[in-house]
């Protein structure tokens, strides 16, 4: 009889080998085994093909461009193919934007460089990479769907009906129809919860996807010999970290709280800090791994601050059409919402599974999904936005980061995600008590959700086969002669679609503009009371005070451009007066450089004092503590794989 381990000794786990795939069950072995692996394979067909299906409208047509606000996001994947392909360069900065602006610390710009899409955007054509960008992103979110669905279910119907109300509803192709890119990027949320869950090991202590279990003493035991997956805690930074890459401006941040609140929350139900210490590793992970897109964000954002008032909200009759109304086209607008086009409101996933969504959150009461439930249920109290001055929106609205956010409704889409997962818990405890008849009903629950992924998916398709039908004038691509114009040039205007201020024409042609829209900091709408945009130093032709792409302070002398790329710039002065300025029709930044010194401001543009009558000037911009971040980024990457190698050590 094993007695255990001695009084007064630590228990030590022994690692146990990893069986081979066959021998892990990859292939059935019974005819359960296999009706559960069709299953599973019918599931996630079914996933796979409503996302194929509510993206196809935007493949008829591979050269079409998208609406709205889809020239902002093209123009930011441009500038990656133009600096890299024909240049040569890492995009730190756009030189044809708003007078030019920072790239890489832009949130919304750079977002390709670390990504699986690079590739396609600098070999493929640029309407083709957006798509497959689109279409792929959407395959991730819906794998992390799976597998996050999958710590709570064994179902695969269940699976997939988390992956309908989710992965392209109502909400996501509404957004992805308005050129929203960020949207794409709540495709990292289920992986971030995924390997949150999976880290914290209270899974294991609610018996994963079976029954819940207690949190008396001996759970509790249980779970402090449950073994810490640091592999998880890591990859958990990870999924964060990409968010700060891909330009997540608002999945990052309601992630961060969806993994606090659950944090907490698990904490005190599993009386652990466990949760805790798993979220902080992860969040010092995430970090270190996203540091050299992070700390230029963080630098530009804090001169720069995006400051917006957010009084958005909604009523329970608005709540319940943006999820159940069969009116979701782009220009709908079934309910009495205030703000902002439907694209912000509708979020359809139809009556079934919002009466599905309802009940989980009403009635599920299992440990296992008990903390979820809270959590998808702040996300979507959020969603109502400031309906009382002290509503959960309006009091968050103080807080640093979330001064830059509006449009509450935007936290339904990862509340909904949540309470997916809640009420497919709740259903396989259900289902763990009809053990002899579970075949049976889970021929049912796979049809049923197979009918709300398509009737899902027929709703969704809609704004997407509205919105992407634009063209652009044929335009050849430059990079030699550089200029900035004042206004949009009639020739760099859409086919027959209005886009506001249009930017990817002028840049494809290596124009720059200072009218646009793709930088926050100088865009059209940044214009205060009296028509002046803060910062904004650089001039265009047609604009009276427009002198040319260099020029001297003092106008004595000669300035002019001679080379031209977007990170550097040299300028040649001739007959000019030492200790004058020479200026470089560019908004300053303090990442610009001028012979290897600090450039000044001039009028908010990058000047620097003239040494002698005729010299060559080198202007050359790197962002703010970049050197800095790659060596917190080195640090943390080795850390990990130093630890990783220990670790293997160890336990071999």
């Amino acid at each position: 009889m094993n007695a255990g381990p001695e009084p007064g000794r630590a228990l030590h786990l022994q690692r146990v080998p990893r069986p081979s795939r066959l021998a892990r069950g990859w292939w059935p072995r019974t005819w359960a085994d296999a009706g559960c692996f069709a299953g599973s394979l019918a599931g996630f067909a079914v996933m796979v093909f409503t996302i194929a299906f509510v993206v196809a409208p935007a493949f008829r047509d591979l050269h079409s461009l998208g609406s709205h606000d889809w020239d902002q996001m093209e123009s930011h994947r441009y500038l990656v193919f133009k600096s890299v392909r024909e240049y040569g360069q890492f995009p730190f900065w756009n030189p044809y934007g708003c007078g030019g602006h920072p790239s890489w610390a832009g949130i919304e710009s750079g977002t390709t460089i670390v990504s699986p899409w690079l590739p396609l955007y600098l070999l493929a054509s640029l309407p083709l990479a957006l798509k497959v960008e689109m279409a792929g992103t959407a395959l991730i979110s819906g794998i992390g769907t799976w597998l996050l669905a999958g710590r709570f279910t064994k179902s695969p119907g269940l699976r997939a009906f988390c992956c309908a109300v989710f992965v392209v509803d109502g909400r996501w192709a509404l957004q992805i129809a308005a050129g929203h890119t960020w949207h794409l990027y709540y495709a990292w949320t289920p992986w971030a919860l995924f390997f949150f869950d999976r880290a914290s090991g209270c899974g294991e202590l609610t018996g994963g996807t079976g029954p819940a279990g207690g949190v008396g003493r001996a759970a509790r035991e249980r779970l402090r010999h449950v073994e810490t997956r640091w592999r998880d805690v890591v990859l958990c930074g990870a999924s964060l970290a990409m968010m700060v890459y891909n330009g997540a401006i608002y999945p990052l941040p309601e992630t961060v709280v969806a993994l606090g609140v659950l944090a907490c929350v698990l904490a005190i139900v599993h009386r652990t800090v466990r949760p805790l210490v798993v979220l902080a590793a992860a969040g010092v992970a995430s970090v270190g791994l996203s540091a050299p897109k992070l700390f230029p964000v963080i630098d530009a954002l804090m001169r720069f601050p995006r400051l917006i008032d957010s009084p958005e909200t909604m009523d329970l009759g608005a709540f319940v059409t943006m999820y159940t109304s069969r009116d979701q086209g782009f220009s709908s607008r079934p309910a009495p919402v205030g703000f902002y086009g439907w694209h912000e409101w509708g979020i359809y996933i139809g009556w079934v599974a919002f009466l599905a969504l309802l009940v989980g959150a009403v009635f599920a009461r299992g440990r296992r999904e008990l903390p979820f439930k809270w959590v998808g249920l702040l996300l979507m109290v959020l969603g109502f936005g400031a309906f009382h001055e002290y509503a959960p929106w309006t009091l968050l609205h103080f807080a640093p980061i979330f001064k830059s956010q509006h449009v509450p409704s935007r936290w339904l889409y990862p509340g909904t995600l949540v309470l997916g997962v809640v009420f497919v818990a709740m259903c396989e405890r259900g289902l763990a008590r009809l053990r002899p008849v579970r075949p049976l009903f889970e021929g049912v629950l796979l049809a049923s959700a197979t009918w709300i992924s398509w009737d899902v998916a027929t709703i969704a398709r809609l704004p997407i086969a509205e919105m992407f039908g634009a063209h652009m004038p044929t335009i050849p691509t430059e990079t030699a002669e550089f200029h900035t114009d004042a206004h949009v040039a009639d020739k760099y205007e859409y086919d027959g679609v209005s886009y506001g201020q249009g930017t990817l024409p002028s840049e494809i042609a290596n124009v720059g503009q200072i009218d646009c829209m793709i930088s926050p900091a100088f865009s059209i709408f940044a214009k205060d009371a009296k028509g002046i945009i803060k910062g904004l130093g650089a001039k265009g032709r047609g604009d009276p005070a427009y002198r040319g792409e260099a020029y001297t302070a003092s106008g004595k002398g000669k300035a002019s451009l001679i080379r031209f790329t977007p990170n550097a710039m040299t300028v040649r002065v001739d007959g000019a007066t030492p200790g004058d300025l020479v200026v470089l029709n560019q908004n300053w930044d303090g990442g610009w450089r001028a012979n290897g010194v600090r450039a000044v401001a001039y009028h908010d543009a990058v000047a620097t004092v003239i040494d002698a009558p005729s010299e060559t000037i080198l202007f050359r911009y790197r962002p703010n503590y970049w050197w800095f971040s790659l060596a917190v980024f080195t640090a943390t990457a080795s850390g990990i794989a130093v630890a990783y190698v220990l670790r293997r050590r160890a336990t071999a």
